[in-house]
């Protein structure tokens, strides 16, 4: 029992100004689901009669996405504050963290004006590239590729943060102002339109630019990245058939491998991932590396997350990520132990930015394949799954032989691997109707008390004000 207590060149042009445009029309409005004047929508529409400059709407769209504390990257990120919700870390900060004791308010906005922030830079996108006539073919279908595929993700992480949305399609005021929510499941039956109709256009790791060069650094989502989230996807849906169909597609290209050595994972070269986003900042490589790796004594000023008893207890004797992946800051009799995968908390003057934020990832296709496998009985399949990410974590095969015992050394297998990884113990929580026993018992040691509504964040207040025809999610 332990005791717990320099930039690469893009390989497209950002245009920050193109960007800029779009959402500062959602600026002049009253809400998030607002689109903007007419005025704006015509100035952009010019955006899309150039190949550099509509390269540049999603380009700039993947940098929105990175930027320091949203939600994918720093101390506002999924990563932290859903980690913070269930077991995975600890909140040593005496101002508090509702998501740390799950008191979350329907005063507070949370994720949702940037999930329908970058929702409008997709639409718009898909809208304005549908109608182009000039440019490149190939570039206007592969960046009609990647609008719909960003869509899709955005869209599935909606739908699990806060369940039923609204399924935002239009760059119309007149609709966007009167929506009301969607059911979970025809917001699914998007995303999987959405990234079928990606995954039939993006290509084998490699875009067609002006220069025609091809990216080897896995920024650009294609046909495996879109495997990869509708394996995801139909995981959560329980669609165990297509999950391992859309997993095998992943790891029976010769393009991943899992990387044998555990300190390459998450350098920005590794041969693992799938799909990342790049850092903008001269200084920051992956924010969330700035929160989880101590480096000082907890003051209880500064926001430090160690990891929770639950997470470190959870990894066996003799697990090499443990090791790899796990930091250790001592105080007399204390131990902290903090999240060690991504290792370059701050970058100095000079220092080459090595890691950025990995959203996927081959490991985790093996977990899902070996899932899937095992909800449809294939157990010796599930076991070979398993076990090459037991192998390579230095541990020795499974042990379990029976469906139920396999599916439960799964899912501590997803728990030690994909900790600290987008929410993924969290959402794991959620879908497999584990969550209400765990924060039953974790809820009331972090000073919170548990209900299952709390699964689901809250509707803005302030947006079911402006829109008569939302509602609030059940118990706010």
């Amino acid at each position: 029992m332990k005791k717990i207590y320099k930039n690469k060149k893009s390989l497209r042009v950002l245009s920050f100004f193109v960007l800029a445009s779009l959402l500062t029309g959602m600026g002049s409005c009253k809400k998030s689901l607002d689109i903007g004047p007419p005025a704006t929508l015509l100035a952009t529409a010019n955006v899309y009669t150039s190949n550099t400059a509509a390269e540049g709407v999603i380009s700039g769209l993947y940098a929105n996405m990175v930027n320091t504390n949203r939600m994918y990257n720093g101390n506002s990120s999924v990563t932290i504050q859903q980690g913070l919700a269930a077991d995975e870390l600890v909140n040593l900060t005496t101002t508090g963290n509702q998501f740390y004791t799950n008191s979350l308010s329907p005063l507070g906005l949370y994720y949702w004006p940037e999930i329908f922030q970058e929702l409008f830079i997709c639409n718009s996108a898909i809208q304005g590239l549908g109608a182009a006539t000039s440019l490149n073919p190939t570039i206007r279908q592969q960046l009609l590729a990647e609008a719909k595929f960003t869509r899709g993700f955005i869209f599935f992480n909606a739908v699990n943060l806060y369940g039923d949305v609204p399924l935002v399609l239009s760059t119309d005021p007149a609709v966007n102002n009167v929506i009301s929510r969607s059911p979970a499941a025809t917001v699914l039956k998007q995303v999987i339109q959405d990234l079928t109709d990606a995954q039939s256009v993006l290509p084998d790791n490699k875009y067609e630019t002006l220069a025609a060069t091809a990216a080897t650094d896995r920024l650009l989502p294609n046909k495996q990245a879109a495997s990869a989230l509708l394996a995801r996807v139909y995981l959560y849906m329980k669609d165990w058939k297509d999950a391992e169909t859309q997993a095998s597609n992943v790891i029976g290209s010769s393009v991943y491998v899992l990387e044998p050595n555990l300190n390459d994972v998450f350098l920005k070269t590794s041969r693992e991932t799938i799909w990342q986003l790049q850092s903008t900042s001269p200084t920051v490589g992956n924010a969330d590396a700035n929160v989880l790796v101590l480096t000082v004594i907890p003051n209880g000023i500064v926001s430090q997350y160690p990891l929770s008893s639950e997470l470190v207890n959870a990894f066996e004797s003799g697990d090499n990520r443990f090791t790899n992946w796990v930091g250790q800051l001592q105080d007399g009799t204390t131990t902290y132990y903090y999240a060690y995968k991504y290792k370059q908390n701050l970058i100095t003057s000079g220092t080459t930015i090595n890691e950025y934020p990995i959203l996927f990832r081959l490991a985790e296709q093996y977990l899902i394949r070996a899932e899937a496998r095992a909800q449809q009985n294939d157990l010796a399949g599930a076991q070979s799954d398993l076990n090459a990410i037991r192998t390579r974590a230095g541990l020795a095969p499974t042990t379990a032989t029976i469906q139920a015992d396999l599916l439960t050394a799964i899912y501590n297998e997803r728990q030690v691997e994909l900790f600290t990884e987008f929410g993924h113990r969290w959402f794991d929580l959620k879908r497999t109707g584990n969550i209400d026993a765990v924060m039953t018992v974790v809820d009331p040691l972090k000073g919170g008390v548990w209900s299952p509504f709390k699964q689901l964040i809250p509707i803005p207040q302030s947006e079911l004000i402006l829109n008569s025809h939302l509602t609030q999610n059940q118990g706010y």
